[in-house]
């Protein structure tokens, strides 16, 4: 399994593979697709919420939640921690005209590596307008321009273990690690616009499709880490794409370019791309009970950092599958439960585009589900 920060250091004749993880995600990140819960999308908001809604969640998965294995079928996070995530959220929405609706959400996230635990803010503001109402055959229309991302202080991990061994791939190559790498504020900023049509096919049924289109950005400040070279333990600065490495006392120092490893930090950790997403979903009421399901097709064309992928002849990721079922359980005129299951066919890829890289990218191909508990208060 690669890692998300991966590399690669010449010594002597010979080539000394060094692959950090500074983020090793291994099975651990969000299935979401794009900004949350996308898939179920509605240009009729009012269905389930009159007027204002706040709500708060609890995410959760680990091998206990792991229903299907799907966790063990990478054999490096298999029967370990890696994998197992835990989330918050409060979200709002606010219909401020009949045909206007503001919202916004803050999650906290907290993904398991091998060895170190990841925290995230995912952060995101939107505005909604309805532009045409629903009348037999044609479709309520409505609009979104949303702007979302996450942020963390700092990222980073130690005893990092390099490709796994052939055959084992727990085992590592003891000659082949970093000793620790830091991210300082990994960052990523998205802004998106999405069209959606919704039907009223009965008074309890309705069904939405949706198409957008969206923009990330990709930010860092800083990436160090610490090697040892020829017995002696570096501490390593990225200026640009130059290393800089220099012992704790300052009296010995090297400097390469990083391109000459097949490094390109700029592009791996501060790429930017544009991204179109396509769903349908579908909704039913019955007191005390709401159902819906969605489903969302996403993807995205990155600048720089998918070439480097092709041309060493790595995997690529550009698209992403998505089915998010939620059942509501009013058991007050206010107040109601709520359970929610989403499953994706990828993971870390679309909602937390700051984990993607050219290192990462094999990450990201294996399936994955989050279980979400709740409570909803309208007003």
């Amino acid at each position: 399994m690669k890692t998300l920060v991966q590399i690669k250091f010449a010594v002597g004749k010979g080539l000394f593979q060094k692959q950090a993880s500074g983020l090793l995600f291994l099975l651990c990140a969000t299935p979401l697709a794009a900004a949350p819960l996308d898939a179920l999308l509605t240009a009729l908001p009012e269905q389930t919420a009159t007027k204002t809604y706040i709500e708060v969640g609890t995410d959760h998965m680990n091998q206990r939640l792991d229903f299907f294995g799907i966790r063990d079928t990478n054999a490096l996070a298999a029967g370990t921690q890696a994998g197992d995530y835990h989330g918050a959220h409060l979200s709002g929405q606010w219909r401020w005209r009949d045909d206007a609706w503001l919202s916004g959400s803050l999650w906290q996230r907290n993904l398991n590596g091998l060895s170190e635990t990841y925290h995230f803010t995912n952060w995101q503001i939107s505005g909604s307008y309805r532009f045409l109402d629903n009348a037999a055959a044609v479709p309520a229309l409505a609009v979104r321009l949303s702007a979302w991302g996450n942020y963390a202080g700092e990222v980073g991990a130690s005893n990092i273990c390099a490709a796994p061994a052939v055959n084992d791939p727990k085992t590592c190559q003891t000659n082949s690690f970093l000793n620790t790498v830091t991210i300082k504020s990994p960052a990523d900023k998205d802004i998106q616009l999405d069209l959606i049509g919704s039907w009223k096919l009965t008074p309890a049924t309705n069904v939405s499709l949706l198409l957008g289109v969206g923009s990330t950005q990709l930010s860092y400040e800083t990436l160090s880490a610490t090697t040892t070279r020829n017995g002696v333990d570096y501490q390593l600065s990225f200026i640009g794409n130059d290393i800089v490495g220099t012992t704790a006392d300052g009296l010995s120092q090297f400097r390469d370019k990083a391109s000459k490893y097949g490094v390109d930090v700029g592009h791996d950790l501060a790429w930017r791309g544009n991204f179109v997403q396509a769903g349908a979903n579908t909704s039913w009421r019955s007191d005390p009970w709401t159902l819906r399901a969605g489903y969302l097709l996403y993807a995205i064309r990155r600048e720089a950092v998918d070439d480097i992928l092709n041309s060493r002849g790595w995997s690529v990721v550009t698209r992403s599958q998505s089915l998010t079922l939620d059942a509501n359980y009013r058991f007050n005129p206010h107040l109601s439960a709520f359970v929610r299951t989403q499953l994706s066919n990828t993971l870390i890829f679309n909602e937390m585009p700051v984990l993607y890289n050219t290192y990462s990218s094999d990450l990201v191909g294996g399936h994955y589900s989050i279980y979400t508990l709740g409570l909803r208060a309208d007003f």
